[in-house]
């Protein structure tokens, strides 16, 4: 967490030196020190999907994989989100958030049918 929170603070403190005379580095540098920090994430994945895949054994196949990709999408309309707020397009942010919103729910109506089909099977 040391190095990330170093790499952090050097690509923000680059990047405000350099966004008063050259924006476009600005940009290039803290797009590169998002890259870096992705990377350094990703890294640290396997063992969290070795444990979801350990999951994925005690809970139902179909309901898993639908939270699965919710939570991708999620993940994925924040990260554009971000991007877009960096590079100063606001609308563009907010209409990534407002995407990644409507195909999570998409994506989750066959979770919430069932649940609510469990529902009305349990009223009857």
């Amino acid at each position: 967490m040391a190095k990330i929170a170093v790499l952090c603070f050097m690509a923000g403190a680059l990047s405000l030196t350099l966004k008063k005379d050259q924006p476009t580095f600005a940009f290039l540098v803290s797009t590169a020190g998002a890259l870096i920090l992705l990377l350094s994430a990703a890294e640290q994945l396997r063992p969290v999907l070795a444990f979801l895949n350990t999951l994925k054994n005690y809970a139902s196949s179909q309901s898993f994989d639908c939270l699965l990709r919710v939570l991708g999408i999620a993940l994925c309309a924040q990260l554009a989100s971000d991007f877009c707020k960096d590079a100063g397009m606001a609308a563009a942010a907010g209409a990534a958030e407002l995407c990644g919103r409507l195909l999570a729910l998409l994506e989750a109506l066959p979770l919430l049918q069932g649940l609510v089909d469990s529902f009305l099977s349990f009223l009857s």
